[in-house]
């Protein structure tokens, strides 16, 4: 939702995710192979729901740096979610379920994929993982369905190559997703009284862990999601501000607070070369 968010005409909700100042690769470690990682596919980058800028966010400093905004031929359609793969191509979702390759590095092209949204998978959260903890090779795992108000979602893994999805589990409500190099998946899943972070089983969808996040909770016009260097970051829509909120991933416990006046970013993308510790 990862991690893949809220978007026109069908906003999402919550009911009722080279300036390399700050973090590289030589201040941060993890335990995955960076070996077949392309360049600046260690940072998380975000869309903005109504400008379609795309930018990266450096976790060190807690600043925004804008890359340029997409020009996808949408029309009316905005950027619901993202995800970004270890070849840096960011694979932005659009709320009229067109699904789009993004080059980070080669000016921000977009490619529109053949995904045609099987098992009804129209809008969804998204995020890569890796197949094995320390691995080289990732899986894509959705989370969504055919509307924001659905009475349930698919949780899905992806075959990129083919674009289909084979179900793996269905969840309550519809979550912002993220991966990391330790082969796990973690999700968002907002509400009016009680926003949860959770880490997903990937063989059937259950919940292995659980963060009750009440600060969190509330209406909102979208939210992202994103690891980094251990931590899981929420970026949380209000009005005309995003604010950024730092998760401690032991503890569940908010341990940095970050505003982004004039900011809806609806997507956080970050791949499975990104950090999982800090040095």
């Amino acid at each position: 939702m990862l991690a893949v968010v809220a978007c026109a005409p069908a906003r999402r909700s919550g009911p009722g995710d080279d300036d390399t100042s700050g973090g590289d690769a030589s201040s941060v470690g993890g335990s995955g192979d960076n070996s077949n990682c392309g360049s600046g596919a260690e940072f998380v980058y975000t869309i903005d729901e109504f400008t379609n800028q795309l930018s990266r966010f450096d976790p060190h400093t807690k600043t925004f740096t804008d890359l340029g905004a997409l020009s996808c031929n949408q029309g009316a359609a905005t950027p619901f979610s993202m995800g970004v793969d270890r070849n840096t191509i960011a694979w932005v979702l659009y709320d009229s379920g067109t699904l789009y390759h993004v080059d980070i590095n080669n000016g921000l092209a977009c490619t529109p994929t053949t995904w045609n949204s099987p098992l009804g998978l129209i809008v969804f959260g998204m995020g890569f993982s890796t197949d094995t903890p320390g691995g080289t090779t990732d899986s894509l795992f959705v989370g969504g369905g055919g509307g924001q108000m659905a009475s349930s979602f698919t949780l899905a893994k992806v075959n990129t190559a083919a674009m289909t999805a084979q179900m793996v589990g269905s969840e309550p409500d519809l979550p912002e997703m993220t991966g990391n190099s330790n082969a796990e998946l973690w999700g968002f899943i907002p509400s009016d009284t009680s926003a949860r972070v959770v880490q997903f089983n990937k063989t059937d969808g259950s919940i292995l862990t659980s963060f009750n996040e009440p600060t969190l909770a509330g209406s909102t016009n979208g939210y992202a999601f994103a690891h980094w260097g251990g931590d899981y970051w929420v970026f949380l829509s209000q009005q005309a501000m995003t604010t950024v909120y730092q998760v401690d991933h032991t503890s569940g416990a908010i341990t940095s607070t970050t505003l982004a006046p004039g900011r809806t970013v609806v997507g956080a993308g970050v791949s499975t070369c990104a950090p999982v510790v800090l040095q």
